[in-house]
C-alpha cells in the first residue's frame, strides 16, 4: 500500500538495487517466452519449409533446451530482487515513519501495529479518530510555541 512512499523515502542506493534486480527478472523472463515462442514458430514452419527443416528442428530444440535456464535465472534473479526489496525496507522505514511525522516505536510488535495503522488509514478517506489513532506514534513538539523567526545577533 506504501510501496509509493516508501519509494520516495528510501536512499537512492536502496532505490536503485531494487531497480537493477527487477531488470534482471523482466530480462530472464522474456528470454524465457521469447524462446518459447520463436521455438513453438519453429516448429510451426516445419511442414512447408523443404530444404529448411534440419535448421528449423535445431533452432526449436536448441531454444527448448535454453528455456530450463532462464526459468533458473529468472528464479535467481527473483531471489536478488526480494533481497533488495527487504533491504529498502529495512533502510527506508525510519526515512518513510520521518516523512510522515511519526516516531518508530522501540518494538518492532508495535512497529508493526504503526504500519498496520498507516496503511489502513491510506485506504480511507481522513477522520477525527485518525488523530487519536496516530497519537502514540507522533513525535512530541519540543516547543509548543515556537518562534516564528530565529533570533538575531544581539538576543
Amino acid at each position: 500500500m506504501l510501496w509509493n512512499e516508501l519509494s520516495a523515502a528510501a536512499p537512492e542506493q536502496a532505490r536503485r538495487q531494487v531497480e537493477t534486480a527487477r531488470t534482471s527478472v523482466d530480462f530472464f523472463v522474456a528470454l524465457l517466452y521469447g524462446h518459447g515462442v520463436v521455438a513453438a514458430l519453429a516448429l510451426l514452419a516445419l511442414p512447408p519449409a523443404g530444404a529448411e527443416r534440419p535448421l528449423l528442428v535445431v533452432t526449436a530444440v536448441a531454444l527448448c533446451a535454453l528455456i530450463p535456464l532462464w526459468y533458473r535465472c529468472a528464479v535467481y534473479a527473483t531471489d536478488e530482487w526480494a533481497a533488495a526489496v527487504r533491504a529498502m525496507v529495512n533502510v527506508g522505514r525510519k526515512p518513510l515513519a520521518d516523512a510522515l511525522g511519526l516516531v518508530l516505536p522501540q518494538q518492532l510488535s508495535e512497529e508493526r501495529a504503526m504500519w498496520q495503522l498507516v496503511t489502513r488509514m491510506s485506504r480511507r478517506p481522513y477522520r477525527d479518530a485518525a488523530d487519536a489513532a496516530f497519537a502514540p506514534y507522533r513525535a512530541a513538539p519540543s516547543d509548543p510555541n515556537p518562534p516564528l523567526h530565529p533570533p538575531g545577533p544581539g538576543a
